[in-house]
């Protein structure tokens, strides 16, 4: 269950980077989608007779993989550096720009790269 509703949030953080063209939700569709990553790591880590991997002698268990929820807490900590160094870009163009629309913020850019390749007379 966790895995498909992981595929759904991965879904809806894709539509949403793809369609919206507003820089702050691009940015919470990119924090959708983080979500739904460390969710879909849980749902494979997840065994629920399984138990801690520690070994104990004499005694057969099913241990769970240790690999997984080292790979989510490295997730969690690298997407929300990413995240933040965006959302300093995204300030940036902000004060820079007055607006946070990614059409108008690419429209104002081909308008400055224009106006330096025109030669001065």
């Amino acid at each position: 269950m966790p895995i498909i509703v992981s595929f759904v949030l991965l879904g809806i953080g894709i539509l949403a980077l793809v369609l919206r063209r507003d820089l702050v939700i691009k940015l919470l569709a990119l924090g959708l989608i983080n979500g739904s990553s460390i969710l879909f790591l849980v749902g494979i880590g997840n065994r629920p007779s399984a138990r801690a991997p520690i070994h104990v002698p004499g005694e057969v268990a099913t241990f769970v993989d240790p690999l997984p929820q080292a790979l989510v807490l490295s997730a969690i900590v690298v997407n929300f550096a990413i995240l933040a160094l965006a959302l300093v870009f995204v300030m940036i163009l902000v004060e820079r720009y007055h607006t946070t629309d990614a059409v108008r913020i690419e429209v104002e850019t081909s308008r400055e790269s224009e106006e330096e390749e025109t030669p001065c007379l």
